[in-house]
């Protein structure tokens, strides 16, 4: 009678099954189980490349699939990103919008705002401390020229370079710009200190100004600044105004230079 020979998966099953029983916790792993063992890696060595040939392309989905993951979350940050300059512009648009009417109400003249000369900025630190900016006396800035970013005044150049230039914001401590103040253009003086904010004193201590007004540059005769740049909203109280910058230094990653220089 001829003996009936175990289909091949039932071998497999059962080498398993006695594989794992030997590598139980306590069971005798004698020589005759590591010649066991040895042997069952030299049998079921081409079926081990067979599996692996045959879950290698299933692997490569997967990783496949995880990049494809990489690749929406990419999208996704470039998504909020995109949504983020829209805001920012949108609220530039408005500040700039407002800064205008107010100007006009004031009678003053700004400079053109694409008169001027884009850079970097390239290193900034504290409140207020220097601008490192990449463009310099080949782009044709010039020591006193007034810089701008998103919004509003950020301070002026005082040092050039070829290629460079640096700034000093006008919320640093050596900082101090003639402001009007509100449609009615109350006079007064906004100076850095050791923050992110100016200190604003009036002229006229009792004239009619509130938190939320706004502060442009004055542009007085001889002023470091032309007229009817936008500084900041008012903050405080009457005896204690603030001024918050409509562009601190430290958010900044661009900023305009205008060709503009301050009357000798």
């Amino acid at each position: 009678m001829t003996a009936v020979r175990p289909p091949l998966v039932s071998v497999l099953a059962a080498a398993a099954l006695t594989l794992l029983l030997l590598g139980r916790p306590g069971a005798p792993l004698g020589a005759a189980a590591g010649a066991f063992r040895s042997a069952g890696r030299v049998a079921f060595g081409p079926a081990g490349s067979a599996g692996d040939a045959l879950f290698r392309p299933c692997r490569s989905l997967v990783a496949a699939v995880g990049r494809g993951g990489a690749v929406a979350g990419t999208e996704s940050a470039l998504a909020r990103a995109r949504a983020q300059l829209r805001s920012e512009a949108a609220r530039a648009d408005g500040l700039e919008a407002e800064n205008a009417r107010l100007a006009a109400m004031l009678s003053l003249d700004p400079p053109a705002a694409g008169d001027g000369v884009a850079a970097r900025v390239v290193s900034a630190t504290g409140p207020g401390d220097t601008l490192a900016i990449d463009r310099g006396s080949e782009a044709g800035l010039r020591v006193g020229m007034p810089v701008v970013g998103a919004g509003g005044l950020v301070g002026r150049v005082v040092g050039v370079g070829r290629r460079s230039g640096t700034v000093l914001p006008v919320v640093g401590g050596a900082s101090a710009v003639g402001v009007r103040v509100g449609v009615s253009g109350v006079a007064g003086v906004a100076s850095g200190g050791d923050g992110p904010r100016l200190s604003l004193e009036l002229l006229d201590p009792g004239a009619p100004v509130r938190a939320g007004d706004v502060a442009v540059t004055s542009g007085l005769r001889h002023s470091l600044f032309p007229a009817g740049l936008a500084v900041g909203r008012v903050a405080g109280a009457p005896g204690h105004f603030l001024v918050e910058p409509f562009a601190p230094p430290a958010r900044l990653e661009f900023v305009k230079v205008l060709r503009w220089t301050p009357e000798p």
